[in-house]
């Protein structure tokens, strides 16, 4: 059970940090998906370097750091940029949105940092599952809600002058 605990405090850790930045989650989380595709590319070639600056740490894997770190810091830096959310429950939405994703995106690294016990095997097993599922509706509801962050232009502006 440890295993699902440590889970849940890392996705109640990126839930609130994504609450707290009150920003709409659409780009964000295709960043997170960006971010993934850079961990995937990168993490292999990366790990060395880090190592051969000092960086020093044997658990969790430097490797799953790297990966993890990858993954996140261009969501969390394009969600410093994105359209303010002033409504609490579209906030609460989208952090849980945001959170799932991240979750799921960097599972792999996190599981290879975090010993999986025995008695959260099952459950782990059960999510893992819907990975692809739950990938691929996170990423259209992110899709989604950057097309209702779009202002539509109703003729006002610069072409309007002339009439």
């Amino acid at each position: 059970m440890s295993f699902i605990i440590v889970l849940v405090l890392y996705f109640l850790f990126i839930f609130m940090t994504a609450y707290l930045f009150r920003r709409r989650f659409g780009v964000a989380a295709v960043t997170l998906a960006a971010g993934a595709v850079l961990a995937k590319l990168w993490t292999d070639s990366l790990t060395p370097l880090v190592a051969g600056a000092g960086v020093i740490i044997i658990r969790p894997p430097l490797e799953s750091i790297v990966a993890i770190v990858l993954t996140l810091l261009p969501a969390v830096l394009v969600m410093s940029r994105s359209p303010r959310v002033h409504a609490h429950h579209r906030r609460v939405v989208g952090s849980s949105i945001f959170a799932l994703l991240a979750v799921m995106l960097t599972y792999g690294a996190f599981a290879n940092a975090v010993v999986l016990d025995e008695s959260s095997k099952q459950y782990i097993t059960q999510l893992i599952s819907y990975e692809k599922i739950i990938i691929t509706v996170c990423l259209v509801l992110a899709i989604v809600d950057i097309l209702l962050s779009h202002k539509v232009n109703h003729g006002r502006g610069e072409n309007t002058k002339g009439k």
